[in-house]
């Protein structure tokens, strides 16, 4: 099995048909095959879907603790952009 990383941010999440066939298009670069989907491998990918979905949740009220815990205290961080393992320009 090859495994692949692939962002797409806020890009769009929609179903594609192409006469019997049906897709799940995850942004512009990937389009992946349900047509054959079986009712349980649906069901999988809708719960995976609301974990990731709950687990980026948590990220963002850990996140909004900190920020509120750094206000009480009297601090105040503003952050750098910056892109790993590549220069910037």
């Amino acid at each position: 099995m090859k495994t692949f990383n692939l962002s797409w941010g806020d890009r769009p999440i929609q179903l594609e048909t192409e006469g019997t066939r049906t897709f799940l298009r995850l942004g512009a670069a990937l389009r992946v095959e349900v047509t054959d989907a079986s009712l349980a491998q649906l069901d999988q990918l809708a719960q995976v879907a609301a974990d990731l979905a709950d687990v980026r949740r948590d990220r963002i009220r850990a996140a909004q603790v900190a920020d509120e815990v750094a206000a009480e205290d009297g601090y105040r961080f503003v952050g750098v952009p910056y892109q790993r393992d590549r220069a910037a320009a």
